[in-house]
């Protein structure tokens, strides 16, 4: 998706969430602002805002006319980046119930990967 949209990294960052272990994946949930709760990721610019929705919509199973039968649902949140800027940002966050036995902890979903392989 990322040549096909002209995505460029921006940087590493986080937002105010948690996030859970799915099994095949990770999702996000919103946390209030000052819970001292986050989950890191990446932040991308693209060239095809509308394409790279469109594209990333149906592989996080978000239906815009029917959000509540949705995997996830995309939102606008803060980003702030690892320099300290902030940006607002399209995020996905998860749209069913989440079990918090299957909490990230450190919400970096790639350092849980990480530990997993070794």
């Amino acid at each position: 998706w990322q040549t096909e949209v002209g995505a460029r990294l921006v940087g590493r960052g986080r937002i105010n969430g948690k996030l859970y272990d799915l099994g095949k994946f990770p999702g996000a949930i919103c946390a209030a602002r000052d819970s001292g709760e986050y989950v890191k990721g990446e932040l991308y610019q693209v060239e095809d805002a509308e394409l790279a929705t469109r594209i990333l919509d149906r592989f996080e199973e978000f239906f815009p006319r029917q959000r509540h039968k949705s995997l996830f649902v995309r939102i606008i949140a803060p980003v702030t980046l690892e320099d300290g800027r902030r940006e607002n940002a399209w995020v996905y966050v998860y749209n069913q119930p989440v079990d918090e036995t299957r909490l990230v902890p450190n919400g970096d979903y790639r350092d849980k990967f990480a530990r997993r392989e070794r």
